[in-house]
């Protein structure tokens, strides 16, 4: 009864289409609405391109990186859904790259400020490709489907079952680690925009860190045991190593970002008529974006704040999502 009760649970979890990662193609949309709103077409093609790398750099390693697992492991259903999302993601990459081709026809931009827009886009994406290796085990694939797993597997006493499911998530840590922002350092010599991804160079000791403790797992797991390994806090057990100072950091704390886009006229009006506010700041590589919502992401207004000067460059009142 508790293992069927326990798959119900994921299959909950599980019952829509897995939604891509998009966040860092959502981030860029937010320069999309405003260079749109605003009219400034080349700045609008490059963000547009943003996104759409964003996408090829991130969502689609982390996508095959799934689906490969889900097919190796005979999870059918899973790994139909992984496809599904490809396709979701082919689709968004095209939207971008057509929108781009669109905008680039209108723009009149100057090229200095398309080179210094560009600056801004390296930042921006070398910020968020570490993104999601370094929180993977807070959210997606190991906060629902491993953990699910795990939970069924303890509720039988099979604990080299559970030992082994941790192995394969800390194996797939070290491939999204591999895949993303490693994987994007060897390669951004060519791209002569980018000049800030040293510091991506520094996880591959957290692939590292993460294939040695599989390892270990693995070796616990074949002892025959009444119980879990006392040394191994299966469940919440993080790889801990000293992080390397990113070489992209604010330099404005997050609360001081908030009270700065609090303190906006425009902002006030906005919000002095609703309730349940909540305020989100998040740093983009080169400046800061505070969400203000009550229902979801950022249906309220944007501000878009200088991380250097503590300038407000823009406010995006809309219900974007």
């Amino acid at each position: 009864m508790i293992q069927k009760f326990l798959w119900t649970i994921l299959l909950i979890w599980t019952a829509t289409p897995c939604s891509a990662v998009f966040e860092g193609t959502a981030n860029a949309g937010i320069f999309i609405k405003i260079y749109e709103q605003r009219g400034e077409f080349g700045k609008l093609a490059l963000w547009h391109e943003a996104a759409a790398e964003c996408l090829t750099l991130i969502s689609v390693p982390m996508n095959e990186i799934a689906y490969s697992y889900y097919k190796r492991h005979g999870y059918e259903k899973w790994a139909a859904r992984t496809q599904k999302e490809a396709l979701e993601i082919q689709e968004q990459r095209q939207f971008h790259r057509e929108c781009a081709k669109a905008a680039w026809e209108k723009s009149e931009t100057p090229q200095s400020v398309l080179n210094a827009e560009r600056q801004k886009i390296a930042k921006f994406i070398a910020t968020w490709l570490p993104y999601y290796p370094n929180k993977f085990y807070d959210f997606g694939i190991y906060a629902t489907f491993f953990r699910a797993l795990k939970a069924a597997a303890k509720a039988e006493g099979d604990y080299a079952k559970v030992l082994q499911l941790e192995a394969d998530a800390a194996e797939m840590c070290a491939a999204q680690y591999e895949r993303i922002p490693i994987a994007y350092s060897k390669v951004v010599g060519t791209h002569r925009w980018v000049s800030v991804t040293d510091g991506l160079k520094n996880y591959a000791q957290f692939r590292d860190a993460y294939l040695q403790h599989a390892t270990l797992l693995r070796i616990l797991a074949k002892r025959s045991s009444a119980g879990l390994p006392p040394e191994v806090d299966v469940g919440n057990l993080q790889v801990q190593l000293k992080r390397p100072k990113p070489e992209i950091s604010p330099r404005r704390q997050a609360d001081a970002i908030i009270n700065i886009a609090k303190s906006e006229p425009r902002i006030k009006a906005v919000l002095a008529m609703q309730k349940g506010v909540r305020e989100y700041a998040w740093f983009q590589g080169f400046a800061w974006t505070v969400s203000f919502y009550n229902h979801g992401w950022g249906n309220l207004a944007i501000a878009v704040i200088d991380d250097t000067s503590g300038n407000i460059l823009d406010i995006l009142e809309t219900d974007f999502r």
